[in-house]
């Protein structure tokens, strides 16, 4: 998201110097510098052409940029590198995905619900992971799991909690499942109670109250937040994560790394990428953060104009084993002989991939590389990586 600009577009919408906005407190009301309601509506139009976008009807709200700081968080959610890229889909069972609670009533399974299942596997289908943290015995929850009036079936969920366990226990443990930071994570509740203590124990977690009264407006809700997730993958990242789960279970028996990678009849394919492959780095650009060394994130045309210029190499790394096909796994952007950006996927951690990807590129390079380390609050595991491997950073 360009500031700048925005702000410059505010300007002239409101006929007033540029740096009477920069010195403006971000919690002062616009209407008191002459933001009208018809102002509002001309500053959405130049908005959208300027920067390309389309706002949701949702966000047409005037109080939503009422105030700069209002008006910077509404336009981050479109712009997926101005804000932690929601994974994770984390539903109450019990009047959420029924009406009803299991094992005490029947639970009615109506046009409402299923209508609300139905946006439910949309988002699946989209990639939007689902995890069920349900205070229920299993038993309970799984027989109505059970019902054939069910559209939402267990396989849909990544990770698969009821028990009496309270419900910040239960999502902690669903992070440690997924290997995914909470800050990845929504979750949908319709207790008051369990989501002010998922939203003060974990304040990273953006819950939403839910209701049948409001249903509508809760399914924009969470539309809104996975907006930016890629509409047009092909991958089933559900059935990846179960995946890697029984490759977890076989690594605990396997003394080294090269031992378990052999056991599991794994085989990698290290090379320069190609167009064809620009849409899926795109997507793990934007989903990678732990081991992403530069921060960098590409959108499929950047990628592809990469690879129209001499001086760039992309490269791609993808797996399979007995499991099944990872996909690409890995990536480096690498410029003459810097590494712009250097990422591996947190579904291989432990496996040794990314020694494979730095030795491709150093195998085509015929000169001393250099790696671009840009340090985060999630990368910093990986800070001495390229130390550990005989690349020296890069420093512009």
């Amino acid at each position: 998201m360009n500031r700048e600009v925005i702000l410059q577009c505010l300007s002239e919408i409101l006929e007033t110097d540029r740096k009477e906005l920069d010195e403006l407190d971000v919690q002062i009301p616009l209407e008191d510098i002459g933001f009208t309601s018809l102002k509002f509506i001309t500053f959405i139009v130049q908005i959208e052409g300027t920067l390309e976008i389309e706002v949701l009807d949702s966000d047409l709200l005037f109080e939503k940029f009422s105030t700069l700081e209002n008006l910077f968080e509404t336009l981050s959610k479109y712009f997926p590198e101005e804000r932690n890229l929601k994974k994770v889909l984390i539903l109450d069972a019990d009047n959420v995905l029924w009406k009803g609670i299991s094992g005490e009533e029947t639970i009615v399974i109506d046009g409402d619900v299923l209508s609300f299942q139905n946006f439910l596997t949309d988002l699946y289908d989209r990639g939007v992971l689902l995890c069920l943290c349900s205070k229920n015995q299993n038993n309970f929850i799984e027989d109505s799991f059970a019902s054939p009036k069910m559209v939402l079936k267990k396989e849909h969920f990544a990770v698969f909690v009821a028990n009496q366990k309270d419900k910040v226990t239960n999502i902690r443990f669903i992070s440690e499942e997924l290997k995914l930071s909470e800050d990845s994570f929504v979750f949908v509740d319709d207790s008051d109670y369990e989501l002010g203590y998922v939203s003060a124990s974990l304040p990273e977690i953006e819950c939403i109250k839910f209701s049948y009264t409001t249903l509508e407006c809760c399914a924009q809700a969470i539309s809104d937040i996975f907006s930016c997730v890629q509409k047009n993958s092909d991958i089933n990242r559900t059935k990846l994560y179960h995946e890697q789960k029984e490759r977890e279970k076989d690594k605990k028996i396997f003394l080294s790394v090269d031992e378990y990678n052999n056991s599991l009849n794994t085989h990698i394919v290290c090379k320069e990428a190609n167009s064809e492959e620009c849409l899926r780095l795109s997507e793990l650009s934007i989903r990678t953060h732990q081991f992403n060394l530069s921060n960098r994130e590409y959108t499929k045309e950047e990628l592809e104009n990469l690879l129209c210029d001499s001086n760039y190499k992309i490269f791609s790394l993808s797996a399979q084993d007995k499991y099944g096909d990872m996909g690409i796994v890995g990536m480096a952007v690498v410029n003459r002989n810097v590494i712009e950006s250097f990422m591996l996927s947190c579904r291989v951690f432990g496996r040794d991939f990314e020694k494979i990807l730095i030795n491709k590129i150093k195998e085509a390079s015929p000169a001393q590389i250099f790696g671009v380390y840009v340090p985060t609050d999630k990368n910093c595991s990986y800070s001495d990586f390229y130390k550990d491997n005989g690349v020296n950073l890069y420093d512009k």
